[in-house]
């Protein structure tokens, strides 16, 4: 039986949340489900309105969800430029520790950057992450145009990075930071090489979803999550049908599909 004194907890936590947000729709997303509990990580300078379809497909799947709004996200660039790997990484133990004294062990899905960091996660609370599912996460950044660029100025100064979602589909909304700063470029590029570095740790069992065609993630991440991860359950799942945001686009469906029956019967190697 779920604690209710638990769930108490995760309500004042993202109420908390819900007070630091200043962009309408933004705000953290928690759904009380009959099954285990999902963790969603947002991408960088997203927020849990871009993984709305991923919510209401697992929560109508009957699991548990807590989409939390990460630092520095959902305000303005500036705050993120202010915060960066440490301060993700610790809102995001933050949150798995209060989902998982609700709901004991539960199910980590990261999109992009958030799966960098559900990786860092299912390093360090190996005993609290049943599952993991990565979703066009980097572990390197193969950009080294980027990376000179970003090297090449001031931290704070504002870069234009975002050219809106990239679908093959239909256009869709996303609520993110349309100018970065370089800091916070840097961060990124941080968090891909934090989890690089953490691969050999997870032994949770791995979904390792991936757009074949995504310009912004190569495909080789992929593989080398495959490759690094030391779960002795693993697996990658090509996506045909998207570009960098899956998770928007035309292979919603089927992540979420992929993800329920990950999350139910974890399967063994497979490229």
């Amino acid at each position: 039986m779920t604690n209710p004194t638990a769930i108490a907890a995760i309500r004042a936590y993202v109420n908390a949340q819900r007070a630091g947000v200043t962009v309408a729709g933004a705000e953290p997303v928690f759904l009380p489900g009959e099954r285990t509990a999902f963790l969603i990580l947002h991408g960088w300078a997203a927020t849990p309105e871009s993984v709305r379809f991923l919510i209401k497909g697992l929560s109508e799947g009957g699991h548990s969800i807590l989409a939390p709004v990460l630092p520095g996200h959902g305000t303005n660039a500036a705050a993120l430029t202010l915060t960066g790997p440490l301060d993700w990484i610790g809102a995001a133990r933050e949150a798995l520790t209060l989902l998982s004294a609700a709901y004991g062990p539960i199910h980590v899905l990261g999109v992009s950057m958030g799966g960098a960091l559900g990786i860092q996660l299912a390093a360090l609370e190996p005993t609290r992450v049943l599952s993991l599912t990565t979703l066009n996460a980097p572990v390197f950044m193969d950009s080294p145009q980027r990376a000179l660029t970003l090297m090449a100025g001031p931290a704070d100064e504002l870069l234009d990075f975002w050219q809106g979602p990239l679908c093959l589909g239909p256009p869709v909304d996303e609520i993110t930071y349309p100018q970065r700063s370089r800091k916070s470029g840097i961060d990124l590029f941080a968090m891909a090489g934090l989890a690089h570095a953490a691969l050999p740790m997870i032994q949770a069992p791995v979904l390792i979803l991936q757009s074949v065609q995504d310009p912004v993630v190569a495909k080789a991440n992929a593989d080398m999550i495959l490759e690094r991860a030391a779960s002795s359950s693993k697996r990658v799942e090509w996506l045909h049908n998207s570009l960098h945001a899956s998770q928007l686009d035309l292979d919603r469906d089927a992540i979420v599909k992929f993800a329920l029956e990950f999350s139910s019967t974890p399967s063994p190697v497979r490229s």
